[in-house]
């Protein structure tokens, strides 16, 4: 072959070799169009098309209520870590705290009364960690709320060299007036307007879940005892328990004790429906609008109920405070692992939405803080991680209720069209909110009607672990939709 020949050959079969390349190319390339456009229709039919949407209405011009709930906290084990913080109380301050409820008769609690003459009625105290962390409650602009004594009242829970009657298991009701009163006057000397007492907390365990009624009248006469004392020092205290509202105990108070100030409660709700192990998610977030809420058979009153109840017997209106919250009271080596997953931010804005509704005072959340690694009662607790000082889920939903929700604000109507998705709207100097709170742990889109620009939001939902919670924010038009990923709590935000 000669030289023209061989080249010309060679110039045919590099064309024909680029031509079945080229060939090949298309083929792939559209392969990968289809590919890729089989795939966008199916992720974007997911937001846009597959979701069900829900759509929240609001009529801002409609004023449905007026609140009355600040945001609270307890404090526990962490209370000194609390106090000597400056990062942690900026923290809680941030949050819009209102309310802070602490003990003084634990073992780990900021202690007054060192020993007590049960002769003379008379102890011998040390005020410093006590007014302390009173002066770093009030530094945040809170009020705090004092329990006094403890449990079941045996010789564990009260000052150390109390007696206790052996006929009713608790301490001499003229002692343990004494002792309360001492309180009183100890605020009254220094000049601090402290007025909020449960003069025991849980005194179920003393006297029973159903209340043994012989053992309830024990407990009424050292309860009546303690409260004239204090009242004969400062008539201005505010004083209850946190058992009030329990059927049997409140037909029996209305008839034998005096004077309560406020109605009071504590509110744990995922293992009372569960036996021995956790109730499911339905469970409790039902129970988080209506456990301690509304009356149950034979259990206890709801507060519309309780407080009717009070006014037809004593004449008067009182607050309602639940004085210590959570999705779960404590297990053996840690508690329930929901209760800083989303699922517990859902729960825990359930409980302050209905308690907004309902007027309650506050529900003060248990606790404030906990060490993960702790192994001990307290695992798993609290609105902050404190290794790291960072919040969990729950924080942010009392973050952004208490601080863009203030007392006299007023609450406009807003509805929703689907019934696993709440919401409540106020307007807070001049700056409407809306709450939205998705109860479904599946997808959802979320529009917003009757509100004609665009809204800031911010958003926490199954989008990030719990491990690392992280808030989404943006902005959201009257025309677009906010898609929530399974449950969810959104704040929104724009000029009423």
């Amino acid at each position: 072959m000669d030289g023209n020949s061989f080249h010309a050959n060679e110039s045919l079969n590099c064309r024909s070799s680029q031509a079945t390349q080229s060939k090949h190319l298309r083929r792939t390339l559209a392969g990968l169009i289809i590919l890729i456009a089989i795939l966008l229709s199916v992720f974007s039919a997911i937001p846009v098309y597959a979701l069900t949407t829900t759509s929240v209405t609001v009529i801002a011009t409609k004023v449905v209520g007026t609140n009355n709930t600040g945001i609270a906290m307890k404090l526990d084990y962490e209370w000194r870590e609390w106090r000597d913080s400056a990062t942690l109380k900026q923290v809680a301050k941030a949050a819009g705290v209102k309310f802070i409820v602490f003990y003084t008769w634990k073992s780990s609690s900021p202690k007054a009364c060192i020993s007590w003459n049960e002769a003379t009625k008379t102890g011998t105290f040390d005020w410093t960690n006590v007014d302390s962390l009173i002066s770093s409650i009030r530094g945040i602009s809170a009020e705090p709320i004092l329990s006094l004594g403890g449990y079941d009242m045996s010789s564990k829970w009260i000052p150390k060299g109390m007696a206790t009657n052996p006929a009713t298991g608790l301490p001499y009701p003229a002692s343990w007036a004494a002792y309360c009163a001492q309180w009183v006057k100890h605020f009254k000397a220094i000049g601090v307007p402290f007025k909020y007492y449960e003069i025991t907390t849980e005194p179920f365990k003393y006297f029973g879940w159903t209340a043994d009624l012989t053992k309830l009248g024990y407990y009424v006469q050292l309860w009546n005892a303690a409260a004239r004392a204090m009242r004969a020092v400062n008539p201005n205290v505010l004083l209850s328990q946190d058992f009030i509202t329990a059927q049997r105990v409140l037909n029996y108070w209305i008839k034998y004790g005096d004077n309560v100030d406020f109605l009071d409660f504590h509110k744990y709700d995922s293992y009372a429906l569960s036996g021995t192990g956790y109730c499911t998610d339905s469970q409790l977030l039902y129970r988080a609008e209506t456990s301690r809420f509304t009356t149950t058979v034979g259990g206890t009153y709801g507060v519309a109920d309780a407080r009717q109840i009070w006014f037809n017997a004593r004449g008067k209106w009182l607050p309602v405070i639940d004085s210590e919250c959570n999705l779960n009271s404590y297990w053996t080596g840690g508690t329930d692992p929901r209760i800083q997953k989303m699922v517990g931010a859902v729960w825990t804005a359930l409980v302050l939405r209905t308690s907004i509704l309902d007027g309650v005072t506050c529900n003060a959340y248990f606790s404030f803080g906990s060490h993960p690694a702790y192994t001990q009662i307290g695992k798993g607790f609290g609105l902050v991680n404190l290794d790291n000082g960072k919040p969990w889920y729950p924080y942010y939903v009392n973050k952004w209720i208490g601080s863009n929700l203030k007392i006299g604000d007023p609450l406009v109507n807003s509805t929703s069209s689907s019934s696993n998705v709440r919401s409540l709207a106020w307007i807070d100097n001049s700056k409407l909110n809306i709450l939205v709170i998705n109860i479904a742990n599946t997808a959802t889109a979320l529009s917003i009607k009757n509100i004609p620009g665009p809204l800031n939001y911010y958003k926490i939902d199954n989008t990030y672990s719990y491990l690392t919670p992280q808030v989404q924010t943006g902005t959201l038009n009257p025309a677009t939709i906010l898609t929530m990923n399974g449950y969810a709590v959104v704040l929104l935000q724009t000029t009423a």
